[in-house]
């Protein structure tokens, strides 16, 4: 069957040439911005059939990948204000300026718009950490700089995402697989900084992999502390966890801390 363009007309030639071809995925993704539009418009029309009284503007028209953008960052800030377990799909529709029907266009079910609230969140993190790390930095640095995340600028509001979205895991699929990815995805960039340290001849270790997971492990459990008011102060956290990793490392006393002893 030839291929059709995506002109209307009921006659022509409907074989796409070169130039059709090369702006199909473009055409493609105006045709689904209105189809979305006309939805949710739709929906607005009906409303205000049943609720005469009642103004509703209609949904203003953006590409569909700035649309779902602007739905996670509303679903982001929802969050962040009330918590994964109180954050309804109605709200974070509410704060995009869409309907719920819009919304659930993009995010099938609610576990689904959590868990890319979540992985947005994280991503950023670690892309934060991985971009931090990219600088000429030796690795005995890089690694002050992940085993030192309760201080002033610490990232507490990411961590608090993660041990929340945990949390949630435990009901919820997609969360689940969401947070064993990104665990996962913080493993290997620890596991990173120790293997390059080994090759420089900086730390002693003999499993990278296992050491980096006693960090990962470590980070997260202090972390739940400090969230839930702990009697250790934030500073004395990452004293003990830079202890801990100092002597998995080989590491002379304080060569961890802010000023190495």
């Amino acid at each position: 069957m030839p291929a059709r363009s995506c002109r209307s007309g009921n006659s022509g030639n409907t074989t796409m040439n070169d130039a059709e071809m090369a702006n199909a995925p473009a055409c493609s993704a105006r045709s689904e911005e209105a189809r979305v539009d006309h939805m949710a418009n739709t929906l607005l029309a009906v409303r205000s059939i049943r609720n005469p009284g009642r103004r509703l503007c209609p949904v203003a028209r953006m590409h569909p990948e700035a649309r779902r953008a602007a739905i996670l960052d509303a679903a982001v800030a929802e969050i962040s204000e009330r918590g994964f377990a109180r954050t309804t799909s109605r709200h974070v529709a509410a704060r995009a300026g869409v309907t719920h029907g819009l919304l659930h266009h993009y995010f099938p079910d609610h576990d689904s718009l959590l868990a890319a609230a979540f992985e947005k969140v994280a991503l950023e993190e670690i892309d934060e950490v991985n971009a931090a790390l990219a600088a000429d930095l030796d690795p005995l640095t890089q690694l002050r700089e992940v085993t030192q995340p309760y201080g002033p600028g610490g990232g507490q509001e990411a961590y608090r995402f993660w041990l929340e979205a945990f949390a949630e895991a435990y009901h919820s699929a997609q969360l689940r697989e969401t947070s064993q990815r990104l665990s996962r995805a913080w493993h290997e960039l620890v596991v990173g900084i120790i293997q390059r340290g080994v090759a420089a001849g900086v730390f002693r270790c003999e499993h990278p992999h296992e050491t980096a997971w006693m960090v990962v492990a470590l980070s997260d459990a202090f972390a739940l502390q400090c969230q839930i008011g702990s009697a250790l102060a934030p500073h004395e956290m990452n004293e003990v966890l830079s202890r801990l990793t100092e002597r998995e490392l080989g590491l002379p006393a304080g060569s961890l801390s802010d000023e190495p002893a």
